[in-house]
């Protein structure tokens, strides 16, 4: 009330530099490294007879991979021949078609060190628009997906999909015509329930209610508001069918606060039907695939006491090592803040009274949700709340899909640069699902399972014979009381 015109004005721009900083920033990958050149080739009118002639190898140049871009192109990785081998087709997400290799280039190198690698496959890539809505670009993928078949002797195709990568893959299959063409799905990451965030009415009102500085609030519901003015189609695409039906009534909201968190939260509003409804005539298009998660450690699946000292005591260390980073466009930090954003998000009434805490998103990997990046069932989500790290472990005989498999400290972004967000983890990790299988880092476990592409399924099948998938009613209540 008594701050000059002048000052008050300085706290408007910093506030919304800030955020505009962050909205910018927000999923967008980081650059790849330049190697071979080569042009663009669109997939329709192309004569397949042989690879060779058919595809060229990726763009490089920054010139050529920034202009506008709204038609698939399949790319070879190189111009050695296809001969008795099998197609291998990455699939990138959000931006990669911007970037050299589609961000694809380490996962790509280190695969072809392996010799039965180069003996079995050969690495194609799809590079489609992701600024546009999924159901304007799966046409046009399906007859990508036909021209590949062919030109490759009509094998099966195995695919890897990182994030909505694999949700453009999982509704093309829902055609019989594609579905037939595609042996396996790898989806790493991919929001097949959606995610809470892309709910941008959740969002905010979770901000609404959750305790924190009021300058956090204004910063992070004016980032949101910004970037989801400029990509309407995550929204539309990606938001969360409410699977489990966690999604709160919150009515009309608004805070007090200069540009802070406001809305109307209705649940008719915010669940994603379409994706609900691609969702119920998936069942045997889910066995054909290989689902990896990821989450993050977060105060959010720590006791109320250590929450509690993360979020005061420790503010000062995560402002230095997460918040400040994210702001000046670190990938991992900048996925670490919207971890705990997603952990946070408010439930109904419903889960909040089954649940203490109720953070049912705490396990997310800065982007999707767990129950999302597995795919999944509302049976196994009712049986098993994803709250702690110890229910992630009572996933195991309790999947529909090929494989499943879940990594702990491993982030959105780690699947294609390695690197994980705790700066004391190291390289190699477990399967939480399936312990016994012993450490590898990332890029192995992603190489075992194309390798191993066959066996997984008949492994599935023989695990799930030994015990049945429980119902909603044994599920266990959580001991904690309070969520804040």
């Amino acid at each position: 009330m008594y701050h000059s015109v002048g000052k008050r004005s300085a706290r408007i721009a910093l506030s919304a530099l800030t955020a505009a900083a962050l909205s910018g920033f927000y999923f967008m990958p980081a650059n790849g490294e330049p190697s071979r050149l080569a042009t663009a080739q669109d997939v329709s009118g192309s004569d397949l007879s042989l690879v060779s002639d058919a595809f060229v190898t990726p763009p490089t140049k920054k010139r050529e991979l920034k202009k506008p871009f709204d038609e698939v192109s399949l790319y070879q990785y190189d111009t050695t021949p296809l001969g008795d081998r099998k197609p291998l087709l990455m699939v990138h997400g959000l931006r990669g078609e911007f970037y050299p290799y589609f961000r694809w280039q380490k996962v790509s190198e280190h695969f072809k060190r392996d010799p039965n690698f180069e003996k079995n496959y050969k690495i194609f890539f799809c590079r489609y628009p992701t600024l546009t809505r999924l159901e304007n670009t799966t046409p046009k993928f399906s007859k990508a997906i036909d021209k590949l078949y062919a030109a490759c002797k009509e094998r099966p195709i195995t695919i890897m999909a990182l994030s909505m990568g694999g949700n453009l893959v999982y509704e093309a299959m829902l055609d019989s015509n594609t579905e037939s063409k595609i042996k396996a799905v790898m989806a790493m990451g991919s929001p097949f329930h959606g995610s809470p965030l892309f709910n941008e009415d959740w969002m905010q009102y979770s901000l609404y209610k959750r305790l924190s500085m009021p300058w956090t609030r204004i910063d992070h519901s004016l980032a949101m508001k910004l970037y989801f003015d400029r990509n309407k189609n995550l929204l539309a695409d990606l938001g969360w069918d409410d699977v489990d039906k966690a999604i709160p009534e919150g009515g009309k909201f608004k805070s007090k606060l200069w540009f802070g968190p406001k809305g109307e939260l209705t649940i008719e509003k915010t669940t994603n039907t379409r994706l609900q409804q691609l969702n119920e005539n998936g069942a045997s298009v889910k066995r054909k695939f290989i689902t990896y998660g990821g989450y993050i450690s977060n105060p959010y699946l720590e006791p109320k006491a250590e929450r509690w000292v993360e979020n005061t005591a420790m503010y000062p260390f995560t402002f230095w090592t997460i918040k400040l980073p994210a702001h000046i466009a670190r990938e991992h930090p900048v996925l670490k803040l919207l971890n705990r954003d997603i952990a946070s998000v408010q439930v109904n009434k419903t889960w909040k009274d089954k649940l203490n805490p109720p953070f049912l998103f705490a396990l997310n990997d800065g982007i999707t949700p767990l129950s999302s990046s597995l795919f999944l069932s509302a049976e196994t989500l009712n049986a098993v709340p994803l709250i702690s790290f110890d229910s992630v472990k009572k996933l195991r005989d309790r999947t529909d899909v090929k494989l499943a498999r879940a990594f702990k400290d491993v982030d959105h972004l780690t699947y294609i640069d390695g690197a994980r967000p705790l700066v004391t983890a190291g390289r190699k990790i477990s399967d939480e699902l399936r312990p016994e299988d012993g450490e590898k880092d990332i890029w192995s476990w992603m190489l075992g399972d194309i390798m191993n592409i066959d066996s997984v399924g008949a492994k599935l099948a023989d695990e799930s014979c030994k015990e049945p998938v429980a119902t909603p009613e044994s599920a266990e209540p959580s001991g904690e009381s309070e969520a804040n």
